[in-house]
């Protein structure tokens, strides 16, 4: 071949290289509509967080123009006027609300599950095996909600973000009813821990992390003193504790597995979980809760969006308007323990309300009665864009 036809040839390949127009607008298109969905993304947030300001606000004049009612009727007034400026506040600054209703088709695939914990607590998986469970079930995005401690936020946090996953670092609060006295737990989204551990969510759970731990090492003692024994083994203060290891207390869970080795579905585990914890156990010590509504407030009063959990596992619905009138901003409708009714419930009062929806697990791996992550889990259509708003906060949080 001679030199010119050579550079003809290579001058063709590079035009033949080189991209189309129709490529590059192509190209064009794809970058505006991401910068398009980023920039709506960002304003679904801040109108989120602007409906949050605005229902805080407008919850905590009515209280107060309240106060001087008698406390049964301000109790009442208040809850109702609560739920009207929630509704309102919520309709009118997030154009895309719509009432929470159940998805047509749910899948797994997908999906959120919004309810686990990790060995941060009471849970034996760690945030790294959390995240390989849920990708291998197809869920795409999670909350880890250990119990009553801000202090493992930053870490969890952390480790999503270098494993490029979406994780909700949240908690889980231990409180109860006082009026029946029911154990009430509430999850917080939005926190961050202080530098001091002053703030108003850290106060409140303090002292039940502070006792929770103690009762637990009591129990253990008992349970030494006993000479209680599983497979040979006995109870061994020192092994309860490096069992603990990561976790910001010590829980029943760390005894059993210093125990027994044995996953909490296995049989035998039950038989002498309930012998030892359960009603008229050898071990069996209950320690005092917050109220529910006071863990509300003060998830709110620190900027956070508090959820009632599994409402009917502890039977609390008719919780739900006085938790309403101190901020209460979303309901658990699918969990392990929730029935189909217990679903429609939360659902009802979702809308009755204007609450958020939320679903999960309740995974505590080897620890739980759940099986695995995935076991129950919210659609996104049915979180909806304000929790999706929760991630998008999320982004900001240390």
């Amino acid at each position: 071949m001679g030199k010119p036809e050579e550079k003809k040839r290579r001058s063709g390949q590079k035009r033949a290289d080189k991209p189309s127009k129709a490529a590059k607008r192509e190209k064009a298109k794809e970058k505006q509509a991401r910068k398009a969905a980023k920039r709506a993304l960002k304003k679904e947030a801040d109108e989120q967080a602007k409906a949050g300001r605005a229902i805080r606000k407008a919850t905590d004049r009515a209280i107060k123009d309240l106060a001087l009612q008698s406390a049964s009727e301000a109790t009442d007034a208040a809850a109702r006027t609560a739920v009207r400026t929630a509704q309102q506040a919520v309709r009118r600054l997030s154009p895309r609300y719509k009432d929470p209703r159940p998805a047509e088709s749910r899948s797994v695939l997908g999906s959120w599950d919004l309810h686990m914990h990790s060995v941060f607590s009471d849970g034996s998986c760690t945030v790294d095996e959390l995240i390989t469970e849920a990708q291998a079930a197809g869920i795409t995005r999670i909350a880890i909600t250990d119990h009553d401690s801000l202090s493992q936020l930053a870490a969890i946090r952390e480790r999503a973000r270098e494993l490029s996953f979406p994780v909700l670092a949240g908690v889980e609060i231990s409180a109860c009813d006082p009026a029946t006295g029911h154990k009430v737990h509430v999850l917080g989204f939005g926190l961050s821990a202080t530098p001091d551990g002053f703030s108003p969510v850290e106060q409140l759970v303090a002292p039940t992390l502070a006792a929770r731990t103690a009762n637990t090492l009591w129990q253990a003692w008992v349970l030494r003193r006993q000479g209680v024994e599983f497979s040979g083994r006995h109870v061994s203060l020192d092994e309860v504790a490096a069992v603990a290891g990561a976790s910001t207390g010590v829980y029943k869970q760390h005894i059993m597995e210093t125990l027994t080795r044995r996953d909490r579905r296995d049989p035998d585990y039950q038989f002498c979980y309930s012998c030892w914890f359960g009603e008229g156990g050898s071990a069996r010590r209950e320690i005092l809760y917050p109220a529910a509504a006071d863990a509300v407030r003060a998830i709110r009063e620190q900027g956070g969006v508090p959820v009632l959990a599994h409402p009917g596992q502890s039977d609390a619905w008719a919780l739900i308007p006085e938790l309403v009138g101190a901020g209460l901003l979303g309901v658990e409708a699918y969990h392990p323990d929730h029935t189909a009714h217990d679903e429609e419930l939360a659902f009802e009062y979702a809308r009755r309300y204007g609450l958020l929806v939320t679903g999960g697990s309740d995974y505590h791996g080897a620890y739980g009665e759940a099986p695995s992550v995935g076991t129950c889990f919210v659609c996104p259509e049915e979180a909806g864009a304000r929790v999706e708003g929760l991630f998008a906060t999320e982004a900001s949080l240390r």
